[in-house]
């Protein structure tokens, strides 16, 4: 059900809400629904930043406003990294003599619980609570007339209000959020004021420290009509800087302040009643990662875009992000599961861009989740939908691992294995960096073969070969001699892989042979084999040999495989087993398939993570079950979403908030599920079913080796337009196609399943 505070938005690219008020609970029931005004975010994959309700500066609820950049980890001090924040750099607060804008966004007393629940310091919905009376804290003080904006389109955040001062003064303010997608170290807010009143107005430009968490040495400073902030993150001393000019209105003598890692600059204007005003400051950021000296870097940004001006940044992000919107996923027939899927692939793109070699962390940069670790939810969840659309960016994203595996070869040494071995949990530097009370650090190791899967999935895709050769080749080595050191020869010729945790967290504990585990391991070993092959490259015979010996066990009473040696079907946290079909495409019957479906659903907890939706759905999906499918795609999203701004809590009553794993998992719905794409080194395999609640699902700007093509999915068919580069050869349902260049093909759109 759609919550009443969200106002109707005809336009699909656009998210609104008119009530700021903070989450509530509904209920006491442990799966009662949260609603209430959660902030959104916006970043240009470098940078970014959460926007309260008051449309610019620091809030520390409901949820707290951070302040990301690439890179910016802590150092372990003894324990494990962090992702650093930055201080708040989008504060550009209105007043009279009376009070501010911002001051009227204030919330009453807020409490909040010191429990932190596994992976970090994360926020966790209920953790935070009202103290006092729940109406809306800013309809008491002033407030009229709101409404807060997401254009997907542009990543720009508007919010507008009719605000009486405890004056009494009334005006109307109007705020632009910017993170410019063709600047990466830009950043811009602009706010409009119609004062119906004649007098001065106070216009304060910042740099509030509140916001930042885990850096030091902080030193501002000011002049020349701008202010500045050079900070480091703790313990591995990487510097950050961040320069901020304001341009306005001619104003009266302006004041500087500085205080406890902040600045500000705040000047004077007189207005007259009627006339609108427009104030801009333009931020500069950059970190030690990118320039010897980030706040010369920083400073040089925010006066280029200074000269440009608001105007033509805001065109030239536009065109940025449409460039990036050419990769589309229409959904026709169900408005609101248009809006999800646009809105998850908006905020995969805030995180991620081509170029930039980070990898994002499960909230990537709207907060510091999970400490801003990458764990296989970046390869396993994220990454797929990033691959289909923008292969460029994908490919950057694997950087992160490619310039880590030095660190990985290290850990495997440490650990007496050969090859390289992935952290469950990786920051700066690509050691481990699991916290040490944590189990998975030392035995989920299955991430190795997740990123394997990423790199060979790349390459299929892209069928780059010099990429294969100087970036992929020596990774999927490196994973393929790890499992041949790691797995343990049996008496009888076979190999085993013992003391692991599967993906299944519940299995807390280590286990022999875990069926996930074991059949990524040897699909690992295979691509290092294929990709020896194609490069012309000696293939280590033990790659064969053990992945021809991995017990891949199997139960022929029940007719499924046991997630692993002893798995007596206790209740498992998230999808396990069921992955063999997708992603791994494991060789076996759709009747396994469906057989390991329905058991390990009967198993899973309902409280578990989205993605395990996700997954359900695209099996059900490939075998044919869209009714089944459609049915697993609501609950992989509509539990999750909060509102007013469609993004993903980690779990259903809580957890890591935005959470791109859930948001990269449900677009894989729609990419590969309903399409059946899969990627293959001579062609484009699909498989296109359409639920009977939608009218179709159109696919724009897939891309495969040097093609561009569209795939438009509809009840009676499937057409398939290359919209640019050499005829695609497209396999499906056994049969084989080719588009010619500029044409399309119409193949057959699978019929449901009967009802089992």
């Amino acid at each position: 059900m759609t919550n009443p505070s969200r106002a109707a938005s005809p336009d699909a690219w656009v998210l609104t809400t008119d009530d700021p008020s903070p989450a509530s609970r509904r209920g006491d029931h442990p799966l009662a629904a949260l609603t209430g005004y959660h902030p959104t975010f916006t970043g240009n994959g470098y940078l970014a930043a959460r926007v309260p309700a008051a449309g610019n500066g620091f809030a520390e609820a409901p949820v707290p406003a951070q302040f990301h950049v690439v890179g910016l980890y802590t150092g372990h001090a003894g324990e494990w990294s962090r992702k650093a924040g930055l201080p708040a750099w989008s504060t550009l607060d209105v007043g009279d003599d009376s009070g501010t804008f911002n001051d009227a966004f204030l919330p009453p007393a807020w409490e909040r619980s010191s429990e932190h629940p596994v992976g970090g310091e994360q926020w966790v919905e209920g953790d935070w609570a009202a103290v006092g009376s729940p109406a809306p804290a800013a309809a008491a003080r002033g407030i009229a007339h709101y409404r807060q904006t997401l254009d997907l389109r542009t990543g720009v955040i508007s919010t507008e209000a009719r605000w009486t001062s405890p004056a009494g003064r009334v005006t109307d303010v109007r705020y632009e959020v910017l993170t410019d997608r063709s600047r990466p170290h830009v950043a811009a807010v602009a706010v409009t004021v119609r004062p119906h009143w004649d007098g001065r107005l106070e216009v304060t430009d910042a740099l509030d420290g509140r916001a930042a968490t885990r850096v030091r040495n902080t030193r501002t400073g000011a002049g020349e009509g701008r202010i500045w902030l050079t900070t480091a993150a703790e313990g591995s001393g990487i510097p950050a800087a961040l320069v901020s000019l304001l341009q306005g209105p001619a104003a009266h003598p302006y004041t500087e302040s500085e205080d406890d890692g902040s600045v500000d600059r705040r000047v004077v204007v007189d207005v007259v009643a009627g006339h609108s005003y427009t104030f801009t400051k333009y931020v500069g950021i950059a970190t030690g990662h990118d320039a010897d000296n980030p706040l010369a870097l920083a400073r040089t940004a925010a006066e280029e875009a200074a000269r440009a001006g608001y105007g033509r940044l805001a065109r030239d992000n536009f065109r940025a992000w449409q460039r990036e919107w050419e990769g589309d996923i229409v959904v026709r027939g169900d408005a609101r599961l248009q809006r999800q899927v646009r809105a998850a692939k908006f905020y995969l793109l805030t995180s991620v861009r081509e170029g930039s070699p980070w990898s994002p962390s499960p909230a990537g940069l709207s907060s510091d989740g999970y400490n801003g670790h990458v764990f296989w939810d970046t390869e396993t969840w994220i990454w797929p939908s990033l691959l289909a659309q923008h292969p460029r960016i994908a490919g950057s994203v694997l950087d992160y691992r490619v310039d880590r595996l030095d660190a990985a070869r290290a850990y495997a040494a440490e650990c007496g294995q050969e090859g390289a071995r992935f952290p469950w949990e990786s920051g700066l530097h690509g050691g481990e960096d699991t916290p040490a009370w944590a189990p998975f650090g030392r035995y989920e190791q299955h991430v190795s073969s997740d990123v394997a899967l990423a790199f060979w999935q790349f390459w299929l895709a892209t069928g780059d070969e010099r990429w294969l050769r100087e970036k992929g080749w020596p990774v999927l080595r490196g994973v393929a001699d790890f499992w041949a050191s790691r797995a343990v020869a049996g008496t009888d010729g076979s190999y085993h892989i013992n003391g692991v945790i599967p993906p299944d967290e519940y299995a807390d504990e280590p286990n022999d042979d875990s069926v996930y585990t074991n059949v990524a391991a040897r699909a690992s070993l295979g691509f290092a084999a294929e990709a020896a092959a194609v490069l012309g490259e000696p293939a280590d015979p033990r790659w064969a040999e053990v992945a021809d010996g991995l017990v891949v066990l199997f139960d022929e009473r029940l007719g499924v495989h046991p997630e692993f040696a002893g798995y007596a079907g206790q209740l498992i946290k998230q999808a396990d087993v069921a992955m063999l079909a997708y992603p791994w495409e494991n060789p076996q019957p759709d009747e396994v398939t469906r057989a390991d479906l329905a058991y390990y659903r009967a198993r899973t907890h309902d409280n578990g993570p989205s993605m395990t939706d996700s997954v359900h759905s695209i099996v059900h999906a490939h075998l044919g079950d869209a009714k089944a499918a459609f049915e697993h795609t609501r609950r992989s999203v509509e539990p999750f979403l909060r509102d007013p701004f469609d993004q993903f809590a980690e779990g259903r009553t809580g957890g890591a908030f935005t959470f791109l794993t859930g948001h990269g998992g449900f677009l894989q719905v729609f990419l590969y599920g309903y399409s059946g794409l899969r990627w293959r080194p001579d062609r484009v395999e699909l498989a296109p079913i359409l639920p009977q609640e939608l009218d179709g699902i159109t696919l724009q700007g897939l891309r495969w080796r040097g093609r561009s093509f569209d795939v438009d999915i509809r009840p009676d068919a499937t057409a398939v337009r290359l919209r640019e580069g050499d005829p695609l050869p497209v396999g499906s349902c056994g049969r084989r196609y080719r588009v010619p260049s500029g044409g399309e093909i119409t193949i057959p759109t699978r019929p449901p399943a009967p009802a089992r």
